[in-house]
């Protein structure tokens, strides 16, 4: 779904991948991703890197942390998705 190369991966933000409904979203989930370490998501819609529209059934997001449990970044799955 994100259409993307490994090398451009890294570039990818929040920003481009979430509508405005969805990054409200995850903005008020993430504490909980940190403290917790995931999430699941409702229902919406974002962004393919190519800029694509995809609808999803749900979402779970998820903290990586590094050797020394540092968090390193936050990884998506997308379940159910498609394009529209």
């Amino acid at each position: 779904m994100l259409e993307t190369t490994l090398i451009a991966l890294q570039d990818i933000t929040l920003e481009k991948i979430f509508v405005d409904e969805g990054r409200k979203t995850i903005c008020e989930e993430l504490p909980h991703v940190i403290q917790q370490g995931s999430v699941c998501l409702q229902a919406g819609l974002c962004i393919s890197s190519m800029g694509r529209p995809v609808s999803y059934e749900r979402a779970v997001a998820w903290k990586v942390v590094d050797n020394e449990d540092n968090a390193h970044c936050i990884c998506f799955m997308f379940v159910n998705w498609s394009f529209v």
